[in-house]
């Protein structure tokens, strides 16, 4: 016995996504931003990435006025933590964003230590000031890209310390 033939029907969405990103009707064709655009764009931007160290100087003082707090208040580590990890959170996106990959290495690193599982020790503290050192002398060196020479230091440094202290 043959089995019967199995019908199968193909229906074509229409893509919602390429109409809000693009415009109505958008195509390879005429889906290209109008120039005058992308170049507001590209000197807004231009701004932002000049002003970024100004800006990030915020960040940089509330980690270090949160590990004045694991410091003084032992009883305070653990939301103080939770706040340095939502922080280095933040910086880790920016930095790369803006020119400095060597911020976003160590809010990465800072992160990853400041996580739910982190140890609270005096030890600790310290590698998270080290953490916030280093973060502080890229963003006041102005030191983009990956540093060169400056750059490998300031990571060996942060080595270092994450070793003695860990």
């Amino acid at each position: 016995m043959s089995k019967p033939p199995i019908e199968v029907r193909f229906y074509r969405m229409r893509n919602r996504l390429i109409e809000k990103a693009g415009g109505l009707g958008a195509t390879a064709a005429n889906s290209a931003f109008p120039p005058h655009v992308m170049e507001e764009t590209e000197s807004l931007f231009k701004e932002m990435i000049s002003d970024y160290p100004d800006w990030v100087q915020d960040s940089l003082n509330r980690l270090t006025a949160l590990v004045e707090v694991c410091v003084n208040f032992e009883d305070k580590r653990i939301v103080s933590f939770t706040s340095i990890n939502e922080i280095a959170h933040e910086m880790k996106g920016q930095g790369g964003t803006f020119g400095y990959p060597l911020v976003s290495t160590f809010g990465d690193s800072l992160y990853d230590f400041t996580g739910p599982n982190a140890g609270l020790s005096d030890n600790h503290i310290e590698i998270v000031k080290a953490h916030v050192d280093a973060m502080r002398a890229t963003i006041n060196g102005r030191i983009q890209g990956d540093g060169g020479q400056v750059g490998q230091e300031l990571k060996a440094m942060l080595a270092q310390a994450i070793k003695k202290y860990h």
